[in-house]
């Protein structure tokens, strides 16, 4: 770094002597959030970052990892750097877009609030570990139209063919820029490992290319400041994929790409005006960590993407293939009970979409496929859609996903809670609780959604002004 920034290093140097800045994004898809947000909201969130939108800078001395909000996907905790990758994307919603590099899951969700549930998020992560989080990360914010899947990008460039209106590629980089947020990443830099990782994001950028339709988007981000990585990593993109060049995105906090340091045989004049169209966002420049930016245009006409218009291309993904790559579907009996379920427990207009959508079994759990969702036959799905519930004997026990992309008004049976009220903590412990009929809504027995300040946090079950918790053990915990 002091040979590539000269007199500027002393200054990159100097920043990291200063704690990191920490952000988060409040989530849009929250039911109940809409109108400026409850106090804390306010209390917490002070000042923009100025590159994404409902993204704020929080103090140190703040815990919103620790507080019912988090765990109820009011907001994700993300870098803020991080999020200038799917700003610079800004798909529209009715689109179909694909993260190939996901986990833990900070850009999917900031893609999804862009889609508003519309259209098709898939959502992929090599690494089965992480493709969990991924998963969990996709459940918390209450995602409906997203698919989460575990494979390599060759894989889904066989399967999916030229498919996607926009792709996002955070490539897996040698993580200079985590170098402050995770020190064990200065354990495992190395030159070789920046040459790896190169050569590895050459390989998944290819892939990328041959998914994404004519006119479409493809943004490639990395969180190193290694130029073997970015701008010489874009220069060889380029000299392979005629049908791709770069666009100018007006972010005044970002710099330009540094074309002088393209390799010597990639320093044509056509080259480098191009390659400072790519973006760099600097440790000491700005507010964040660091991170590079690229935003790619392939040649072509972009198929229509708006909702009940889109037309698919893909001679993988027509719909008969959709229906016989359904793992099973649901059974009179189990169609039953689920009916049974959501006229006793929803709204008439979620239990329609429910109801009336394209459900598939995994074993006995029961999911509604996205409307623009593909044939998922032959690569490995983590999450297919809405995860709507399971069926136990004779009857369905709603999910935890279901409760989280619920508002209130989606629910015939709400307890209402605030955050200030120990019963809020009592409940992310899976206690039971004891209410009194004014915080209940609708029916005062059987399945209820469980609310906090008006926002969704999970179900419980209503008998005698007693409250059955059915927050899922696995994510039960102690909060400030």
């Amino acid at each position: 770094m002091r040979q590539l920034l000269g007199q500027e290093f002393e200054e990159f140097l100097f920043c990291y002597e200063n704690d990191k800045y920490q952000a988060l994004r409040l989530n849009p898809l929250k039911k109940g959030l809409q109108g400026g947000g409850t106090p804390y909201i306010k209390d917490v969130c002070k000042e923009p970052v100025p590159w994404a939108k409902d993204a704020f800078y929080y103090d140190k001395e703040e815990r919103p990892g620790k507080h019912p909000y988090h765990e109820m996907g009011v907001y994700y905790i993300q870098e803020p750097s991080a999020m200038s990758a799917a700003a610079v994307l800004a798909p529209k919603p009715g689109m179909r877009v694909l993260d190939l590099c996901a986990a833990p899951g900070g850009k999917t969700t900031q893609l999804a609030s862009y889609l508003m549930q519309q259209g098709l998020l898939v959502a992929n992560e090599i690494h089965p570990a992480r493709a969990k989080i991924l998963s969990t990360n996709v459940e918390r914010m209450g995602i409906t139209n997203g698919i989460v899947t575990n494979e390599d990008s060759g894989t889904l460039a066989d399967h999916f063919g030229c498919y996607f209106h926009a792709i996002l590629v955070d490539s897996p980089c040698s993580g200079e820029g985590m170098f402050r947020k995770n020190p064990e990443a200065m354990e495992e830099w190395s030159p070789e490992n920046v040459e790896l990782c190169a050569a590895r994001s050459e390989e998944i950028l290819d892939n990328a290319a041959r998914m994404l339709l004519p006119g479409g988007t493809l943004v490639y981000s990395t969180c190193t400041f290694a130029p073997e990585e970015n701008e010489q990593e874009i220069a060889n993109f380029l000299a392979k994929h005629e049908e791709f060049s770069l666009v100018s995105v007006d972010f005044p906090q970002f710099e330009k790409g540094r074309w002088e340091w393209l390799k010597e045989e990639q320093q044509k004049e056509t080259v480098a005006s191009e390659i400072e169209k790519t973006m760099r966002l600097w440790p000491h420049r700005l507010h964040g960590e660091g991170h590079f930016v690229a935003c790619l245009k392939k040649a072509g006409q972009l198929p229509d993407y708006e909702s009940g218009n889109t037309k698919n291309p893909s001679p993988n993904t027509n719909q008969t293939e959709a229906k016989r790559s359904n793992t099973k579907q649901p059974d009179a009996a189990q169609r039953k009970a689920l009916e049974e379920f959501v006229n006793a427990a929803l709204s008439q207009e979620l239990a329609d979409w429910i109801v009336q959508g394209n459900l598939i079994m995994f074993g006995e759990q029961l999911y509604r496929l996205p409307g623009e969702a593909p044939s998922l036959r032959g690569i490995h799905v983590l999450r297919a859609g809405t995860h709507i519930g399971e069926f136990k004997k004779n009857r369905l026990e709603p999910s935890h996903a279901l409760a989280l992309a619920m508002g209130e008004e989606d629910a015939r049976s709400v307890v209402h809670l605030s955050g200030d009220d120990a019963r809020t903590r009592a409940f992310f412990r899976g206690e039971s609780l004891c209410v009194d009929g004014e915080q209940i809504q609708g029916a005062d027995k059987g399945w209820c959604l469980v609310c906090v300040d008006h926002m969704s946090a999970g179900w419980g079950k209503l008998s005698n002004l007693q409250v059955k918790n059915h927050y899922p053990k696995g994510l039960r915990r102690e909060l400030g």
